[in-house]
């Protein structure tokens, strides 16, 4: 039996990846819908939700390399975490759409950062006390399906227009779980708060190397397929029949996949690498999305979003473990950080397109993003061909 600190680190980081997902399993598959609700054109709700990815390219490596600055990874998410809940009640004030941009320009400029530097924390557990980061990971997507259930039976019985008030409840409740995080590893070290101001230039100069951003964009690229699916699936359901619960469901379903993934995360970085990882996600990705279009029966999108595990939480994995062989714990903050800009400026890009791609072909719009796993499958076998060193706080590498 583990430790009782390793029980713990692993409970608190449990936790509070529940406390996030709950309320972003609201987010994803309904704002959308509430925003539709609000008699919101598809051009004006991919502009809405454009606007947080817009956040992470512009504040993410800022947050993320405050929180390494400082030293205390705990500290800084407790803040963000607060900050952001906080702001977004801010959002019931006022319908109109240049309202709601306003507040979700303000609110992510927190929220961009408190995943990074979560996963940051959570395979700092990883590294110190040999705990499975996939099973921390897996109660964040078990209370994202949660939140897709309780999404789908609350615009059934409530409304569309009623979705807000469970998102906001659901952000006070990760105020909460964020005061229950375990201690940073560089605390129990007994390392200075200050330890953050070695990072200097000579540290900072090793994430330029290109092998390290082809990759990164290759997985940003995987993500960001996934905008057409995150911003009108919900939609493009609606409009071919589907009910809200069954919405919920399908939701749920990709929520399942992905927790099985993530519970045997440890057995399968065992028996593929990171990169391995990366092209079975885009291999994935391509047919799903080739496929999404076509009109299916209910039973033939339930498998699509099993197939989830793959597009996404493959690809989520396979970019976890790149960061975490490739960089040194003192730097995995920024270099999440840098990960989560990337793949916010690349999202951004394609949940904008998706708003006029949508607007013009309906459901055929998702085969652009078959074209955007293949891209990111094509970087990945250059990566093959470009140079990885180890990025070391001392700034040397190997």
């Amino acid at each position: 039996m583990p430790p009782p600190i390793q029980q713990k680190y692993a409970l608190r980081m449990s936790l509070f990846y529940a406390g996030f997902f709950f309320p972003f399993g609201i987010y994803v598959p309904f704002f959308g819908i509430w925003l539709k609700s609000l008699a919101f054109s598809p051009e004006e709700i991919g502009l809405v939700l454009t606007i947080p990815m817009i956040a992470r390219v512009v504040f993410t490596p800022l947050m993320a390399a405050i929180s390494d600055k400082i030293g205390d990874r705990r500290l800084a998410l407790r803040i963000y975490c607060s900050f952001y809940g906080l702001t977004f009640v801010l959002i019931m004030l006022n319908d109109s759409l240049i309202w709601i941009a306003l507040v979700m320009a303000l609110s992510h400029i927190a929220q961009s950062a408190i995943i990074p530097v979560g996963d940051s924390l959570a395979l700092a557990g990883t590294r110190r006390f040999g705990l499975d980061y996939g099973r921390m990971r897996s109660s964040g997507t078990l209370a994202f399906l949660a939140a897709n259930l309780a999404g789908g039976l609350f615009m059934e019985h409530f409304g569309a227009n009623k979705l807000i008030w469970l998102l906001v409840i659901g952000n006070m409740l990760h105020i909460i779980f964020s005061v229950s995080l375990p201690i940073d590893p560089r605390r129990i070290d007994n390392k200075a708060l200050a330890k953050g101001t070695r990072l200097d230039w000579a540290q900072l100069k090793q994430f330029g190397q290109g092998c390290f951003w082809i990759i990164l964009v290759s997985a940003s690229l995987l993500q960001a397929s996934h905008s057409m699916l995150y911003s009108f699936s919900a939609i493009y359901w609606t409009k071919i029949g589907v009910s809200a619960n069954m919405t919920g469901l399908l939701w749920s379903m990709a929520s399942v996949s992905e927790i099985i993934l993530f519970r045997y995360s440890k057995k399968i970085s065992a028996i593929f690498d990171w990169r391995a990882l990366l092209k079975i996600a885009a291999l994935i990705a391509i047919v799903r999305w080739a496929t999404f279009p076509l009109e299916l029966p209910t039973y033939g999108y339930l498998l699509l979003q099993v197939l989830h595990a793959g597009s996404f939480g493959c690809a989520h994995l396979g970019a976890m473990f790149f960061i975490n062989e490739t960089v040194d714990d003192e730097l995995s903050g920024t270099a999440q950080g840098l990960y989560t800009m990337l793949t916010g400026l690349l999202s951004a890009i394609a949940t904008t397109a998706s708003g006029f791609l949508y607007a013009e072909f309906e459901g055929a719009a998702f085969l652009t993003m078959s074209l955007i796993a293949l891209l990111a499958l094509s970087l990945l076998m250059l990566s093959r061909w470009v140079p990885l060193t180890h990025i070391r706080v001392n700034g040397a590498s190997k």
